[in-house]
């Protein structure tokens, strides 16, 4: 052992300054993987773990419809049953518009508004901006308590008012952070008044409103939500508490750690590999030194342990800074995203965290490292008698097949434990391996057609093409790297400009750009009047019912169930239905007729996606609950709308003849696209003639839905740069392993009459064919990938983006030419005499 301890103390200096930077790669994975587990860990500790401040409650019972006697009645034999309630609130909530009352500001902007009861909230510390507390008085006489976000929109502060409907609100206090904040999905930011202000304005009448009864339990409140559950079956009220949103958010974010440290992982495999092939190179490069510690009498098992102990402390020392690495990381996350995480959020690096990021960077390092140490067994005292380049075996022996066996399985193991499922770890292993064969053969089959090339005048060009080809060449494995990187990075810019695509007028002709909703009877002449005046064009109206799914084929919908309760949004949620006699030009039937001739029963036509989740046909029965009043329709056909074509998209569209007599408000709609400025105006004059009515500019949501999709592709370029930098840190490590073999070949060029300039233009050959291939590796796969994710996944149009493609191959190639020669330059420089004297 000491033999071990001392010859790797002498050795690593020298090794360490040709094979750190290769360790560099290991460290990029390992601060990868620590940045995205601590900033999951450090969301959930501050989000996760209070979940009654997120709810409000311990207990919430929910409805888009007002509470029924019975309703109550059963509510109130539950709770008393119980014996467990010590508080409770209401509240209401609804998405309405929001003005200031001067009119010098011209600003109209959506609003969560929330109509509170004075023992809001609950539970949870509610302060304003100032660091006051929230008390109920700051609502009275019209009060209204509104978030930085609402303030800045439209231009207020405190003291100022703002008008709601037809309704005047002054602003009593500001806050930036209130219990619940985090939750949901909101289309602006959010204003609290007092429920009875919210009930005289008279908005739960013309607004699609949610009410929502809060209760407190000095107890755990399973028993009871059960109790309640079981009582309030068939009726359409959502029970919930806060245990099960905390197991539900649990295991979001467990699922989403898990899903992220897979993506670090997939970042320290590819260091991995460029360790593999930085360990294969440094053996072939000490077989001499090898096969004189053999002569000395050192066994093969203690010359394994010399190497293997310098990969353990280069991997040791790589996890370290990437530990460091991760940390910065998640800072830079606090300087750029502060606004968006929560003020209480912690941005260091737990220390478990780190401890993982620390196992996983060396154990990387030594199952990467140990197939290509196992050779030294093969190296035979008589290298150094001749050269003998081909004597190492390269077939795998039985010692070489176990190690590759227990390389397998360590992979395997690291992946299921950061996925925290065998299954999803094992999918994972397997894409990898897949992904790494296909790359890794087209980087072979390339690389062997260059070779082949015949009749190349340019003396650079030629050269370079050999040089790919030098003993201890690492040509694919860079390839492989620097080619994923682009895959990764080109491949989301690619999926990123078909969304966007999606999402652009110009290809949506019939995209309305403003809606006008919740228009009474009427206010419909009037309204259409005024939209003509402003946006010259007659705005289509479309009478509208809201209804709720109540039966299908005669069974209840069982809210309480949890998978239904997941998707309320869909399933749950109030439908805008119509009735129209026939069918749209942009929809097809896939199942069934359109309305059948004498037929007296009501009838629907039903979207094919909502008939998948029902798991209806034609023929089967739906009821619809209709201000209290159930209506049953029987499914005519299913039908497929095409919604590029589409102005509206109504999941469910009735017969004519059913829903006439059913309570009705309109919408309308316009296509014209004007300037930003006038549509403001018209939104403002329309509300202040229509107070009721909410105005949607769709050019609003379809910039915010643009920005979400430009931060999801920035945040995904993020880790195809990491994969990225771990490529070009393999191919600083290959240059530097590879430096006295190219110093060689440049003295004897030198020697020969190549001056400076042809040996620039060689290195530029070399590393722009690397490049340029690793670019068009990259940028093929990444053209298939989002070709088969946007039309079977997304189902969306695709388009091939030449200019994405194109671009990514010559970035690619400028980036690796840059770092390949800036990395090589000092080798211009070297006398070839002391070179060749020296060999």
């Amino acid at each position: 052992m000491s033999f071990v301890l001392t010859l790797t103390a002498r050795e690593l200096p020298s090794s360490s300054r040709r094979l750190l930077v290769s360790f560099l790669a290991i460290a990029i994975g390992v601060g990868s993987v620590v940045a995205l587990r601590s900033l999951i860990k450090n969301l959930k500790a501050v989000v996760g773990t209070d979940v009654r401040a997120l709810l409000t409650a311990d207990i919430d019972i929910s409805s888009t419809n007002e509470l029924s006697p019975s309703v109550v009645q059963k509510i109130e034999t539950a709770v008393k049953a119980a014996g467990i309630v010590d508080g409770r609130s209401e509240t209401i909530t609804a998405n309405v518009m929001a003005r200031p009352s001067d009119p010098a500001k011209q600003a109209v902007k959506f609003v969560d508004l929330r109509g509170v009861t004075d023992t809001f909230p609950l539970v949870g510390d509610f302060r304003l901006s100032d660091g006051s507390r929230f008390e109920a008085s700051l609502l009275e006489n019209n009060g209204a308590v509104i978030s930085q976000l609402t303030a800045e929109d439209l231009g207020v502060g405190v003291g100022e008012k703002i008008k709601i409907g037809e309704h005047e609100f002054k602003i009593a206090g500001i806050f930036s952070e209130e219990p619940g904040g985090t939750g949901g999905m909101r289309f602006g930011g959010r204003v609290y008044i007092s429920k009875r202000a919210f009930d005289a304005s008279g908005l739960a009448q013309t607004a699609r409103v949610r009410r929502h009864l809060l209760l407190r339990t000095i107890d755990d409140p399973t028993a009871l939500t059960v109790a309640l559950r079981d009582a309030l079956s068939g009726d359409a009220v959502t029970v919930a508490n806060y245990r099960e949103q905390q197991e539900d958010l649990g295991e979001q974010f467990t699922r989403m750690e898990d899903y992220l440290a897979l993506t670090g992982l997939l970042i320290l495999v590819l260091g991995g590999i460029g360790v593999w092939n930085v360990a294969r190179a440094f053996v072939e490069q000490k077989r001499k030194t090898i096969a004189i510690l053999k002569c000395l009498g050192a066994s093969g098992r203690r010359v394994i342990g010399v190497y293997l102990l310098q990969m353990l402390v280069l991997g040791l020392i790589g996890s370290l800074f990437g530990i460091l690495l991760g940390q910065a990381a998640l800072l830079a996350a606090k300087w750029n995203f502060s606004e968006s995480l929560p003020a209480k959020m912690s941005f260091g690096v737990p220390f478990e965290t780190a401890l993982q990021g620390l196992f996983l960077g060396v154990a990387i390092s030594l199952l990467f490292s140990a197939l290509p140490l196992v050779q030294i067994r093969t190296i035979r005292p008589k290298v150094l008698l001749h050269d003998a380049n081909n004597t190492t075996v390269s077939r795998l022996d039985r010692g070489r097949w176990a190690i590759a066996l227990t390389m397998l399985l360590g992979l395997l193991a690291l992946a299921v434990w950061q996925a925290g499922s065998f299954k999803v770890g094992a999918y994972f292993l397997i894409g990898l391996s897949v992904a790494s064969a296909i790359l890794y053969s087209a980087a072979g089959i390339f690389t062997y057609l260059l070779r082949k090339l015949r009749r190349i005048n340019s003396f650079s060009l030629r050269q370079g093409i050999n040089s790919l080809y030098r003993p201890g060449n690492q040509t694919r494995v860079v390839l492989l790297t620097v080619g994923l990187g682009a895959f990764v990075v080109l491949g989301v810019q690619m999926i990123a400009g078909n969304l966007l695509r999606e999402f652009d007028f110009s290809e949506r002709s019939k995209l309305p750009s403003m809606f006008f909703v919740d228009i009474q009877r009427s206010q419909v002449d009037g309204l259409a009047s005024m939209i003509e005046g402003r946006a010259s064009e007659n705005p289509e109206v479309i009478a509208i019912t809201r209804a709720r799914l109540a039966y299908v084929n005669g069974e209840p919908i069982d809210w309480s169930d949890r998978e239904i309760r997941r998707q309320s949004g869909q399933i749950g949620r109030e439908f805008a239905i119509t009735s129209r006699q026939d069918l749209a030009p942009y929809e097809k039937i896939i199942d069934g007729k359109w309305w059948p001739e004498r037929d007296d029963e009501p009838q629907v036509s039903v979207e094919e996606n909502m008939a998948k989740r029902l798991k209806i046909v034609p023929g089967d029965s739906i009821t619809f609950e209709i201000s209290g009043r159930p209506i049953t329709a029987r499914v005519a056909n299913i039908r497929n709308i095409d919604v590029k074509q589409a102005r509206t998209a109504f999941v469910f569209v009735f017969r004519p003849g059913t829903l006439e007599t059913a309570p009705q408000t309109f919408a309308a709609s316009i296509l014209k696209h004007t300037p930003s400025i006038v549509r403001q105006k018209l939104q403002r004059a329309v509300l202040d003639e229509f107070p009721n009515v909410q105005v949607i500019d769709v050019d609003d949501v379809l910039a915010a839905v643009q920005k979400m999709i430009a931060n999801f592709v920035l945040a995904i370029s993020v880790v195809g740069g990491f994969v990225i930098l771990s490529g070009i840190m393999i191919l600083i490590g290959s240059i530097a392993l590879t430096k006295s073999q190219r110093v060689y070949e440049h003295s004897i060029l030198k020697a020969l009459g190549a001056n400076r300039r042809q040996l620039t233009a060689l290195l530029f050959a070399e590393y722009a064919l690397v490049g340029s291939l690793a670019g068009v590796l990259g940028s093929a796969f990444a053209a298939a990938m989002s070709w088969v994710v946007c039309r079977y996944l997304m189902e969306i149009g695709w388009r091939f983006d030449w200019l994405v493609f194109c671009g990514g191959v010559l970035a690619t190639a400028v980036l690796v030419s840059v770092v390949g020669v800036a990395a090589s330059f000092d080798v211009l420089f070297k006398r070839p005499l002391a070179t060749l004297r020296s060999q």
